[in-house]
């Protein structure tokens, strides 16, 4: 695991959680970025459209 979350098994972006943790960020800034990045997801997760290509990462590099 490296400190990123994805909003979505097949989504591309991810949120780096580990850079705020390592800077001394309190709870809320944590939370705050979490649900920053859930209110940011694309709705569906884009497999039927045909230019859809799979994330490289699988979710266990990712830790989840």
């Amino acid at each position: 695991a490296d400190g990123q979350i994805r909003t979505c098994l097949f989504a591309t972006e991810e949120t780096d959680l580990r850079a705020l943790l390592r800077s001394g960020a309190d709870d809320e800034a944590v939370a705050e970025r979490w649900r920053a990045a859930m209110w940011g997801k694309k709705a569906g997760s884009g497999l039927d459209d045909p230019s859809f290509l799979q994330p490289t990462r699988p979710m266990s590099a990712i830790g989840g």
